[in-house]
């Protein structure tokens, strides 16, 4: 495999020129590819299909501006900002899987399947070698089947009172594959991407170090996580045709529109609350959620038991001290204020967990 090699020949292929008289052509083939056996690694500007704010919070807004031009400076007419990802690398496992991984993000933009980029707006045509003035990002080839959605899906819960942004430290070549390599806060986080064994299916396999407590929540796709070891896991995304407007087809198990079961568990990972509540009987800081709803707690001070209704759970959200469960400590959990369709959606997905 050299897929350093093929890494540093795409880089610079915009610039490999040969000279024949007066004639000037392009070497190399507008419409890249590389192989599963052998990814081609390629650091260009990238489209934008339609990324909401949300993933690009790290991004700085473009802004209108004045035309310009060299001989006579500013000129009537404002010209809007190109919309494309500087600072993205792109990895192609041939027709199977193509994938953009963003530097200022440090997370998995989106992917496509059936091609790579088409960069003749951005190499030139080979009869030129000259790209296209303005507007000259590559263009995207084949059809996209995931595309980000919500904050980034790594979760660092060290820090409760902020979200450290995301340094992207660099990627290495693990087993032909790219690893790439961020710091959040004091975690260092490694991924690789790469092609799943079943059609549309995307496989994120992750190191994490230096974190006392993270977690994984992929909004809007079905995914399923497999621990590897104490600082490793496997994400197995299962991605879908996007539409043409650039948003996924709404999943029915999430939606923020009104309560729901998925985005409880969507809450679950976001808000931390697994760091102190299992989801399958194992006792931390707090008390497990393996088949609490409807099953009764003995609480610290009462003569009887309660019953764990919805009441009952969205009074322990918002106010934790009312009702402490007996063994465990008082104060250790902070309230949370979230709004109504929230905690109702976290008391839908309790009521999805079973005892295990």
């Amino acid at each position: 495999m050299k897929p350093i090699t093929a890494s540093l020949t795409a880089l610079f292929a915009f610039a490999i020129l040969s000279l024949e008289g007066s004639d000037r052509f392009i070497t190399l083939s507008n419409l890249p590819m590389g192989t599963k056996e052998e990814p081609l690694v390629l650091r260009t500007y990238f489209p934008d299909p339609g990324l909401g704010r949300e993933v690009m919070a790290n991004h700085d807004l473009g802004f209108r501006a004045r035309k310009y031009s060299p001989g006579k400076g500013d000129v009537d007419g404002f010209v809007d900002p190109i919309r494309g990802i500087p600072g993205a690398i792109g990895v192609n496992f041939g027709s199977e899987l193509s994938i953009c991984w963003d530097t200022t993000e440090c997370r998995l933009l989106y992917a496509w399947q059936g091609g790579f980029l088409d960069m003749t707006q951005y190499w030139g045509k080979p009869e030129s070698g000259r790209r296209k003035g303005f507007d000259y990002v590559p263009s995207l080839v084949g059809e996209l089947i995931y595309l980000a959605r919500g904050s980034h899906p790594v979760g660092i819960f060290d820090h409760y009172t902020e979200a450290p942004k995301p340094v992207f430290t660099g990627y290495r070549i693990v087993e032909g594959v790219p690893e790439f390599s961020c710091q959040i806060g004091k975690a260092t986080i490694r991924v690789r991407i790469e092609p799943g064994e079943k059609p549309l299916e995307i496989v994120k396999k992750y190191t994490i170090e230096g974190a006392k407590e993270f977690g994984y929540f992929e909004s809007g796709y079905k995914f399923k996580e497999e621990k590897t070891g104490p600082d490793t896991f496997t994400i197995t995304l299962q991605g879908k045709p996007v539409s043409s407007e650039g948003a996924a087809d709404e999943d029915p198990d999430y939606s923020t529109d009104n309560p729901n079961a998925g985005w409880g568990e969507a809450l679950y990972t976001n808000l931390g609350c697994f760091a102190c509540h299992s989801k399958d009987g194992t006792r931390g800081h707090g008390p497990s959620f393996a088949g609490l709803f409807g099953a009764e707690r003995t609480i610290t001070g009462f003569d009887r038991p309660v019953t764990a209704d919805e009441s009952y759970i969205e009074e322990s959200i918002v106010n934790p001290m009312a009702k402490v469960v007996d063994t465990y400590p008082a104060g250790y959990m902070p309230p949370y204020p979230i709004d109504k369709k929230q905690i109702k959606s976290l008391t839908l997905f309790l009521k999805t967990l079973a005892n295990e």
